[in-house]
């Protein structure tokens, strides 16, 4: 396994199969084979459908126009209830990030 790996929840990687550096897995993948560096890769069986540069230009681009949150918001910020219920609020027309 390399350096800079994300993998989903809920996804098998089989025996001596190796995974690059900078790859992002998909949650419930069946990775069967080997996967070069810089890929996201998703499905079952695993395979490469972009790059990770890709991928993360997307999701910044994303950023601009969504909501973001500070650890304010998070478990690990102490969160309060009505803070809870504030973002769901704010995400009910779509996507939000914690940065």
């Amino acid at each position: 396994m390399g350096n800079n790996v994300f993998i989903g929840a809920k996804t098998t990687v089989l025996p001596n199969v190796k995974i690059g550096n900078n790859v992002v897995i998909g949650a419930g993948s069946i990775v069967t084979n080997d996967i070069p560096d810089n890929s996201l890769a998703v499905g079952n069986p695993a395979r490469v459908i972009g790059s990770t540069d890709d991928y993360l230009k997307k999701e910044k681009d994303k950023m601009k126009s969504r909501m973001l949150f500070d650890e304010s918001w998070t478990e690990r910020g102490n969160i309060s209830e009505e803070k809870k219920e504030e973002m769901i609020e704010k995400l009910k027309d779509g996507t939000g990030y914690v940065i």
